[in-house]
């Protein structure tokens, strides 16, 4: 192999697409071991169940593993009912120096205090964090999102079993994307007590019901400069939104609006649009339920979105079932003329 150029071993190399091959060339020799070592970590690894869990955490504690500068992406995923899992996983990741992008999905799992703290000091390098696992406090969830200076996107959808007020804790500046479920009271509320962060532009909140929605507003509002995109799913039935006071907000930056779960209804989208002043180029929905003829819903939202209210409206995506597709089309004859009306029939719902 010393008769080979290394640049044309390394465009070798880089040309296999197939973790097979690539773990074929990181064993021929030593001057393809790193370049093929990296190409195979290149991705992200997902290790899913608890038996595969258990093999990846032995590995990683061998000491002959060489395999810790390489891994950046990692995903972890067990749906059984092993509470300890999680607290016996965390000391074996931190020799992963150079992992930037961690999802954790033991929902089951509850953190312990020992491995928590491991948290919160071995995985500063961490830009991209996905959590759905069960705190003590919420208090413990804050202090561990916070610990992480470098973090740029969060989804957490974790829980906790007891009660404490957050600590006044700031978000790490660079945080723009935020995705977050479960107890959506409390980290709303947390996220009101920080100072405003002047990065924020993406919100994902889900399982959002009609008592949280005036605090999910109050967040908006809380971020309204900079946000560019928000997707609100609602965990149920939204009938009583006409009774809420949520008043106007004006988001000047924003360009993509998605409202969605399953029990969504289009006097509920127009009620929303009508609280929301933006310079949307995007609105995204779900309409699961059966079309009303004489629902006149529809023809309000036809006349909002076709006004001079949105005049850089680009696309309006309504996510249904295909036997409801000429029903809408038909209560929105206008959009659908203007070529701006998309239909899709998703596969897996997102509530």
């Amino acid at each position: 192999m010393t008769l080979l150029p290394a640049e044309v071993a390394e465009l070798i190399i880089d040309r296999c697409d197939h973790l097979g091959a690539l773990s074929c060339c990181s064993l021929v020799c030593k001057a393809w071991h790193t370049r093929a070592r990296f190409c195979l970590f290149s991705g992200p690894v997902k290790v899913v169940g608890t038996t595969k869990i258990e093999a990846f955490v032995a590995t990683l504690q061998n000491p002959l593993c060489s395999l810790h500068p390489y891994v950046h992406s990692l995903s972890i995923y067990d749906w059984s009912n092993s509470r300890p899992l999680l607290n016996y996983v965390i000391p074996a990741l931190v020799g992963l120096s150079n992992l930037t992008s961690l999802d954790i999905d033991i929902e089951k799992a509850l953190l312990a205090d020992e491995a928590n703290a491991l948290f919160c000091t071995h995985f500063r390098s961490i830009r991209h964090l996905t959590l759905r696992i069960i705190f003590a406090t919420c208090a413990d969830a804050v202090n561990l999102v916070c610990s992480f200076p470098l973090l740029e996107t969060l989804r957490l959808h974790s829980r906790w079993i007891g009660s404490s007020p957050p600590p006044i804790a700031s978000l790490p500046v660079n945080l723009h994307t935020l995705d977050l479920g479960c107890f959506l009271y409390d980290v709303l509320n947390w996220l009101l007590s920080c100072p405003p962060s002047a990065a924020i532009s993406s919100v994902h909140l889900r399982d959002v019901s009609v008592r949280d929605l005036e605090t999910v507003f109050q967040y908006v509002r809380f971020v309204a400069t900079t946000l560019k995109s928000l997707i609100i799913c609602f965990l149920g039935p939204s009938e009583n939104i006409t009774d809420l006071n949520l008043g106007i907000i004006d988001l000047p930056e924003l360009r993509s609006l998605e409202i969605s779960g399953r029990y969504s209804r289009v006097h509920m989208i127009v009620r929303l649009l009508s609280h929301i002043r933006a310079p949307l180029e995007h609105i995204s929905f779900y309409s699961f339920l059966s079309i009303n003829p004489s629902s006149v819903a529809w023809a309000e939202l036809e006349e909002r979105l076709s006004g001079p209210a949105y005049p850089r409206l680009r696309k309006v995506t309504i996510s249904t079932r295909p036997h409801l597709q000429r029903a809408i089309q038909a209560k929105i004859p206008r959009l659908h003329q203007l070529g701006v009306l998309e239909v899709v029939f998703p596969e897996k719902l997102d509530y």
